[in-house]
């Protein structure tokens, strides 16, 4: 009976065959032999192949994984304080100059954003009580039915127009209504026998024009906060 004595694999490194002595004393025939040589040296052959390819299936690297375009990490943008991201403050807008304005001209052609009431004939109780002329009382209470002037001024002790009750005063609320007050006179020069009228610094009589007066130094005294107008008796 043929044998092989022994194959061991020893930690997976190597094959060892022994074949007994007797084996060949007792004639056993060499092809026989020979036939389980080539089987245990093939076994061998296929041990050391499977060893090797398990060594190098464990030696290769893995291939190295490229990361996808586009997905490199991007450096965040700078914010403010709390996360909030920091906005540069705009600019204030300036602000508008208020426009001044507009003086009235000579001819009162502003007078026309103050609206008159008609006038009944009547006296009123502010152009009787004092000291004025008849002349300048109906002028005076005309222009106090008409525009209603603030207050009015009218007989003082002084040795002008004044002191005669010839002059009227007419302070006024606006430049506007100094400049209505002003082109009613002129319209009515006749019927209330009008001498002549000062506003703004600026002197009228009838068929004269407007005149420009020196400067006496205050807004009352230069006429700008009243209209003055003297009546002939």
């Amino acid at each position: 009976m043929k044998s092989v004595a022994s194959l061991g694999v020893v930690g997976g490194a190597a094959v060892a065959l022994t074949i007994p002595a007797e084996i060949a004393d007792a004639g056993t025939e060499p092809a026989a032999v020979a036939a389980d040589s080539l089987t245990a040296a093939a076994l061998v052959e296929r041990g050391s192949s499977e060893r090797a390819s398990r060594s190098d299936s464990r030696e290769v690297p893995a291939p190295a994984v490229s990361a996808p375009a586009g997905a490199t990490p991007r450096q965040p943008e700078a914010v403010g304080v709390g996360g909030v991201k920091a906005v540069a403050k705009p600019t204030p807008k300036p602000t508008p100059t208020p426009k001044p304005a507009a003086e009235s001209s000579p001819s009162g052609s502003s007078s026309a954003s103050v609206t008159a009431k008609s006038w009944s004939g009547s006296l009123t109780g502010r152009c009787t009580g004092i000291g004025l002329i008849p002349n300048a009382q109906r002028l005076c209470s005309a222009v106090d039915s008409a525009y209603g002037p603030p207050s009015i001024g009218g007989r003082r002790a002084s040795n002008d127009e004044h002191g005669t009750g010839q002059a009227i005063d007419f302070m006024i609320g606006s430049a506007a209504q100094g400049d209505a007050i002003a082109a009613y006179v002129q319209a009515h020069v006749g019927e209330f026998n009008v001498k002549y009228l000062i506003w703004q610094q600026r002197y009228w009589a009838p068929g004269e024009g407007w005149k420009m007066m020196a400067d006496r130094g205050s807004a009352t005294a230069n006429h700008y906060d009243h209209v003055h107008v003297t009546c002939n008796f």
